[in-house]
């Protein structure tokens, strides 16, 4: 059931000296952020990613977070059985305890759980439409990612309304590539299946760029930033400026640098290609069909009239007067009578033996 998260907790620090939870009050639920059911379309997006960006990378060790990972009902799909490479080490992330879960987070803007530059890779599938304010968690996504670390987000630009407990936005290809500006990183894929089925999934794929130390603080300004206007109350500038994040620019570096910018889009616009081209092949297939049932029905409908003009001529034939070709009509008008369609070819035979 729904109920009201108060985060009353405006910019204190955790033992890390982190900033932790800043959130107006704002409608949250136990529910989990993601969509009841995973459709195909999302779950072969994700795969294909895996297979494109990932098979080099199978014998290396892998930190993954799956944000949005709760299994939740009947829901026949998940993410987790892409990423079984021995070495990879999977790990579900969500607002509400449940299957698939390892980190509840309190607060789906500010993972105080998860530290900065941990992870090799954070996905997320079917979650953002239901995030209120997605680009601020983008920040924590990004946050959490090591220096080349990636990011992959698959989200829906269409389908019906399905509010699990929300679903506030829709994704296209300029939006996304919007948000990897917004968040500082490297744009590696930016796609939009159009004419996929209902939802028309995109999908991001982003890499954190190996930062200096300026540019570190400036991502954490920046990232304060976003808590801050979540915030009941606007701290005041003198807040801010004395609560900024100190990092390290000595991160690991993800082995994941290396992935090749654009190679999943060729893949994903190869894929829709092909599905094209068998759309219009079945399509072709339909029309001819069309057409040849709609060329069989005006045949039968030709032929029925013509036997009705056929009985028509019988049954005049009957009234005929009394004489020797009585007999021969009637016999004619039997024949019709008893073979039914056929009987046009035997009375067209009987008359032109007179």
């Amino acid at each position: 059931m729904d109920h009201l998260l108060s985060l009353d907790l405006l910019f204190q620090h955790n033992s890390s000296g982190r900033a932790v939870s800043v959130s107006k009050n704002f409608e949250e639920s136990s529910q989990p952020v993601t969509s009841h059911l995973m459709h195909d379309s999302s779950y072969e997006k994700m795969d294909a990613f895996v297979r494109v960006h990932l098979a080099p990378y199978r014998d290396q060790p892998l930190e993954i977070l799956d944000f949005g990972a709760q299994v939740v009902g009947d829901q026949g799909l998940s993410y987790k059985g892409l990423f079984d490479a021995d070495r990879w080490n999977y790990r579900g992330l969500d607002i509400a305890a449940g299957i698939n879960v390892d980190i509840q987070v309190d607060n789906a803007y500010d993972w105080t759980e998860v530290p900065s530059d941990s992870v090799d890779l954070v996905i997320s599938g079917q979650a953002f439409e239901h995030v209120e304010y997605f680009w601020a968690s983008m920040f924590e996504i990004v946050r959490a990612i090591k220096p080349g670390g990636l990011a992959v987000i698959i989200a829906p630009s269409g389908g019906f309304e399905h509010r699990y407990p929300l679903d506030c936005w829709r994704f296209y290809r300029d939006g996304f590539v919007a948000l990897a500006k917004y968040v500082g990183c490297d744009l590696i894929d930016a796609f939009t299946d159009w004419g996929n089925y209902d939802w028309e999934d995109s999908i991001l794929v982003v890499r954190k760029p190996a930062s200096d130390q300026a540019g570190r603080d400036e991502f954490d300004r920046r990232s304060v930033l976003q808590r801050a206007l979540l915030a009941d109350v606007l701290p005041t500038i003198d807040e801010l400026t004395t609560r900024w994040q100190a990092t390290s620019d000595t991160a690991d570096a993800s082995v994941l640098a290396g992935v090749t910018p654009g190679s999943l889009t060729g893949e994903l616009e190869a894929q829709r290609e092909a599905r094209q081209g068998q759309e219009s092949e079945i399509a072709a297939e339909q029309d001819a069909a069309a057409v040849a049932n709609e060329a069989a029905l005006n045949a039968a409908s030709d032929a029925a009239n013509e036997l009705e003009v056929l009985r028509a001529h019988v049954e005049a034939l009957k009234n005929q007067p009394t004489g020797p070709m009585r007999y021969a009509h009637q016999g004619r008008a039997r024949a019709a009578g008893v073979v039914g369609p056929k009987g046009r070819a035997i009375y067209k035979k009987l008359r032109r033996r007179n």
